[in-house]
């Protein structure tokens, strides 16, 4: 599939989404896929495929935990997914993690190999939406930030969407990465050395701007 046949990818995404995710999951990636297009169009990316990539990011992740890392596997052995087979790799390092994320490069492996998604930017915003990274494209950054602060979540506040509208795309990381560890630790949940590293370097990037 061409990745601008935006056409033939929204049904098929749909349709899966129908197929594989419990109707909660399908609600928050609806929310997600709007809170994506939305920053699309202020920071000026393609909003449709933001939208798009927000829509399928969540795709797998009420799939048997065996197909997940199936799909996530074949990423080393296709071109096209370079960054998500980059993604797999950063995830199966953190053991006690790497269950609850692999979704991510697990949604980006099926898009490509079964919808033929070729479209990088999209297949790494999908990869890298639960793990992240410091080096990671816009529309990457966007779909991270779009899942942890679209307006379903249960720390998200009216005063927290106005902040938001004000910060640019890494202050937008970092504020979604106070949110989530904030929201994490309060129900006594564990977070991932990566996720508070990750946090640390963009608190330094965002200072030193």
């Amino acid at each position: 599939m061409d990745s601008t046949d935006f056409r033939q990818l929204e049904p098929l995404i749909r349709s899966c989404l129908g197929e594989f995710c419990k109707p909660s999951r399908i609600e928050h990636s609806i929310s997600v896929a709007e809170t994506a297009q939305a920053l699309c169009l202020r920071f000026g990316l393609d909003g449709r495929k933001g939208f798009l990539a927000g829509l399928a990011h969540d795709l797998m992740k009420d799939r048997p935990l065996a197909d997940q890392w199936e799909y996530a596997r074949r990423a080393a052995s296709n071109p096209c997914l370079d960054s998500v087979a980059l993604a797999v790799e950063r995830i199966e390092s953190e053991k006690a993690f790497a269950d609850k994320i692999i979704h991510g490069p697990s949604a980006a492996a099926f898009l490509c190999g079964e919808c033929g998604l070729k479209d990088r930017d999209m297949l790494e915003a999908m990869a890298f939406h639960s793990s992240a990274a410091i080096v990671m494209s816009p529309l990457a950054k966007i779909v991270y930030v779009s899942d942890k602060l679209e307006p379903r979540r249960p720390y998200m506040k009216a005063e927290d969407e106005t902040e938001t509208g004000r910060l640019d795309l890494d202050g937008l990381m970092v504020r979604a990465l106070e949110l989530s560890i904030g929201w994490l630790r309060g129900n006594g949940q564990a977070i991932a050395q990566s996720t508070i590293d990750l946090y640390n370097a963009l608190t330094m990037r965002v200072t030193l701007k």
